[in-house]
């Protein structure tokens, strides 16, 4: 047993020492400078290494177009010329002869109400329409409480609807009688339906900051019903011609817009300009670009004025 062990300990500290002596050799020889010596190209790769490389970056365009301004919104279908029927008594509802949706002439009588009270009997009361229409609401049930205070009915003629809708104070000054107003319907996903504004408030919501606003839309085909939900776009400022870029290439310095532009021999030049309209990512720009410049768009937060770019796809 100690025979085999001394042999074996002799072989490993043999092959310990070749291995120390080709790692000196490899050391004192130096076996790669002649390959590198015969290979100028890699010295000409790290003589490169102190300078720097370009900055991969995405570019568009400076382009001309047609900026619209729009308010967005929803609304409701109205109409305008629909009355509120009272009844003139206080009492009980005992008759009721209307439902929403009925087409009713003047005159007719919709409820009757019996005013009489405890010890004391009073001739019924009738509610007669007021005006031919269409019954829009029914506000009580047969056997209630009414009075002259809360309308039994609401009629309305149906001959022109409007969409009312609420605008925020700081469009009142975009939105005139005439402006031009898209609106769409869920039961009609397919069309749009055309108008324009029709009727301003005279006043402002004090609870909302809010201006109600009607918009008459075209409707040849009476396919708007009274109570429906349309979501509206009131188009209000409109720009022709003028120089466009995306709104996301902006970058600021302080209250100072600015971009990058690929300038001569592809550096990066910073551009401060000034700005227009914003509507959704496009952004108009009054000066400090001309049409065609190549703004960068990716990359632009990574640059300084000089900085070396290549554009890619």
């Amino acid at each position: 047993m100690s025979e085999q062990t001394n042999k074996k300990k002799k072989v490993g500290l043999v092959i310990l020492l070749l291995i120390i002596a080709a790692a000196v050799a490899v050391i004192v020889l130096n076996p790669f400078a002649n390959i590198k010596a015969l290979n100028p190209a890699s010295g000409a790769e790290v003589a490169g290494d102190d300078e720097k490389p370009a900055i991969a970056v995405s570019a568009a365009p400076v382009v001309r177009m047609t900026m619209q301004n729009y308010i967005r919104g929803n609304g409701n279908v109205v109409d305008p010329k629909a009355l509120d029927v009272y009844p003139e008594v206080v009492g009980n509802l005992t008759y009721l002869e209307a439902k929403v949706g009925d087409r009713v002439e003047k005159d007719k009588v919709l409820a009757k109400i019996d005013p009489s009270r405890a010890g004391v009997v009073y001739k019924e009361s009738e509610v007669k329409a007021p005006v031919s229409g269409t019954i829009l609401a029914v506000n009580f049930a047969k056997g209630a409480s009414v009075s002259p205070q809360a309308p039994l009915f609401r009629i309305g003629m149906l001959e022109a609807l409007e969409v009312e809708m609420d605008i925020a104070e700081r469009y009142v000054g975009s939105v005139q009688l005439g402006t031009r107003a898209v609106a769409t319907f869920k039961a009609y996903p397919a069309r749009e339906f055309v108008g324009e504004v029709t009727r301003l408030s005279p006043v402002l919501n004090p609870a909302s900051r809010t201006l109600e606003i009607g918009i008459s839309l075209e409707d040849p085909d009476l396919m708007i019903k009274s109570g429906m939900f349309p979501s509206v776009t009131i188009l209000t400022d409109k720009l022709t011609d003028v120089l466009v870029i995306s709104r996301s290439n902006v970058l600021y310095e302080g209250n100072k817009a600015y971009v990058y532009v690929v300038g001569n021999d592809s550096l990066a030049e910073k551009k401060y300009i000034q700005i227009g309209l914003v509507v959704d990512d496009d952004l108009e720009v009054v000066s400090g670009l001309k049409e065609g410049q190549m703004v960068i768009s990716q990359g632009q937060t990574l640059l300084t004025n000089g900085t070396s770019v290549r554009i890619v796809e």
